[in-house]
């Protein structure tokens, strides 16, 4: 597991000057994505679900982190091109039209979105495998990064 510093970093390097609230909401699909791919969380801090979409603990990003691994670095390229250019607004609404937002909000005990909703969610097959869908899917993926580690 990487720390969310070396997340954001890794956004950041790749597509600078993002606002705070943007990088946030591009997290919500990095950790989903992640955790879809079978490996665990991709970072262990917490997401909430919030009216503005989720929200991470105030947290002091060092200067000097640990760039991710290989394949965390994949998926938050992933996310990066898959989800990037939508305005924060799009990405809001996408985000809250998920079950693991909508889950978080009608929570009484925290708005803290579970790993395991987001798990559920991002391996729902309309995620991974629409082929109707212009964007990559999974599998496609999946097969680009074996051509590349091979």
């Amino acid at each position: 597991m990487t720390s969310v510093a070396s997340v954001v970093k890794a956004i950041d390097v790749n597509r600078p000057g993002l606002s705070v609230t943007k990088r946030n909401l591009l997290l919500f699909f990095a950790q989903g994505h992640y955790l879809a791919r079978g490996g665990g969380a991709l970072f262990a801090e917490a997401l909430y679900a919030t009216d503005d979409g989720v929200d991470l603990d105030d947290l002091p990003l060092p200067d000097a982190v640990e760039p991710p691994g290989s394949g965390a670095l994949n998926t938050i390229n992933t996310v990066l091109m898959r989800y990037a250019d939508l305005s924060p607004t799009d990405l809001r609404t996408l985000i809250r039209a998920s079950q693991p937002w909508q889950l978080a909000r009608k929570s009484s005990s925290s708005p803290r979105i579970e790993w395991a909703w987001l798990t559920d969610w991002f391996t729902r097959a309309e995620e991974i495998d629409d082929p109707d869908d212009g964007r990559p899917t999974r599998t496609q993926i999946a097969a680009w990064g074996a051509g590349r580690a091979g």
